[in-house]
This record gives structure tokens, C-alpha cells and sequence, in this order.
């Protein structure tokens, strides 16, 4: 999957985590089989769209819902403001997966919104890291396992 990376990066005033960018080179928004759509970043120019405001594309529209979801929620025992989120995936239950950008991305942690109790759940790893745990069914995403993705590495897909 062809990402603008320069533009990208400067329209988001970040910079995205290497396993992202290389998960998107292989897979770009894959997992859609499993209830996962990991969200590309792109830039949004007035000949792509005609929403004034919307420089940083779908992405950036579920990150301002994201943001918006933490503010409505007020999730207690994760120290973070909702403009540190930044999502990078979603699911058809409105489940929300993202980043806190805390630090270098390398070490952003992931923050799942489930919508189904409406809490916000931290993990200690990044995106990559995270699917393997789930996909593998380990205990430290153990919060996961009534998602579709949980061992479905372990499964014929």
C-alpha cells in the first residue's frame, strides 16, 4: 500500500511508528476478514474533498471520534488528554484501537475503546506487538478474548 509518508507526517505533526508503516507495506488495511480495519493515513486536499477542515482524512475523522469518545467517557487509570490519541483501527462494533502518543513512537502504547462496556483499556506494547498477542491468544491482552481476533492466528482463516 503506497503511503505518502512526508506528507502524511507533516500534515499529522508526527511521526508514525516503523511497525505501522511496515504493517501497511505488507498487509496495508488488512484483517478486515476478522472485524479489524486498520485505518490509513492520508492528506485530503480540496480536490480529494469538499469537507472543509478535513486535512487528514477518514483516519483523522475517527481519531476527532475517538478524542471525542475519551472526553465523553472520562476512562480513570490512564493518564492522558484525548489529544493524544491518535487511532489506527476500528471495528464494526465500534470498537476503537489507538495510540497514546506519549514519547517516541516506537514506544506509543496501545489504548483499545470497547464499545460494548464503554472503557478504555491500556496495553503496554505497539500496534504489531498487540495483534500478535491477540491473534496468539496470549494472557497479556487477555482483555481481548471475546473479540474475533482472539487466536485467530491459531485458526484456518
Amino acid at each position: 500500500m503506497m503511503v505518502e509518508w512526508e506528507a502524511v507526517q507533516r500534515a499529522w505533526e508526527l511521526v508514525f511508528p516503523s511497525d505501522f508503516k511496515g504493517f501497511l507495506a505488507c498487509y496495508g488495511d488488512g484483517l478486515a476478514g476478522l472485524d479489524l480495519s486498520v485505518l490509513v493515513p492520508s492528506t485530503v486536499t480540496p480536490e480529494t474533498c469538499d469537507e472543509p477542515g478535513a486535512p487528514l482524512g477518514g483516519m483523522g475523522f475517527i481519531t476527532a471520534d475517538s478524542r471525542a469518545t475519551w472526553v465523553d467517557t472520562e476512562p480513570i487509570g490512564i493518564d492522558a488528554a484525548a489529544d493524544d490519541l491518535v487511532t489506527w483501527g476500528a471495528s464494526s462494533s465500534a470498537d476503537l484501537y489507538c495510540w497514546l502518543t506519549h514519547g517516541a513512537p516506537e514506544g506509543w502504547p496501545v489504548v483499545l475503546f470497547s464499545h460494548g462496556d464503554d472503557t478504555w483499556t491500556r496495553f503496554d506494547c505497539g500496534m504489531t506487538e498487540f495483534l500478535y498477542r491477540v491473534l496468539s491468544a496470549d494472557g497479556r491482552v487477555e482483555a481481548m478474548k471475546d473479540s474475533v481476533l482472539w487466536a485467530a492466528g491459531s485458526r484456518q482463516l
